[in-house]
């Protein structure tokens, strides 16, 4: 366990800063793969251009650019929580303009993993006029295993 926080100024400085991803756009095929994974059934049609459509399909969007990292402070990770947050629904055929951003750090000292590092970052999804439409969080834990509760090297 570290003497003291690996929380510096510079990784502090990271929080806020966007990151454009580039434009994704809610295609049939992304929205009908992501139902597939998340109701376990294939959907019987394909909505209408325009039409506002589940908000599964966030899923798949994630996966249509290259993701930004977090620093690496700690030598492992795991993801404790991801959250999607929707100002209006998405719509089959838009094309959204992606940006990632870190929300916030926190560490914590002692629990199951030992010194441990939180990084809360999001994807936000805005439409044609800049509006945003929705967010696509993920809460990842950095951890040392020799500092975890029965952890070995």
């Amino acid at each position: 366990m570290p003497d003291e926080s690996l929380l510096t100024d510079d990784i502090r400085a990271l929080i806020g800063v966007e990151t454009p991803l580039g434009s994704v756009e809610v295609a049939p095929r992304t929205w009908r793969r992501a139902v597939e994974v998340y109701t376990g059934k294939a959907p019987d049609h394909t909505p209408a251009a325009g039409e506002p459509i589940s908000g599964y399909v966030i899923a798949g969007l994630d996966t249509d650019y290259e993701s930004v990292g977090m620093p690496n402070v700690m030598p492992n990770s795991i993801l404790i929580s991801n959250q999607w947050e929707f100002d209006r629904p998405l719509r089959m055929g838009e094309t959204l303009q992606a940006a990632h951003r870190l929300v916030d750090i926190t560490e914590r000292f002692g629990g199951r993993f030992g010194y441990s590092l939180d990084f809360r970052a999001e994807v936000v999804y805005r439409d044609a006029t800049g509006a945003v439409v929705a967010r696509s969080g993920r809460t990842m834990t950095q951890y040392s295993a020799s500092d975890a509760r029965g952890g070995d090297e």
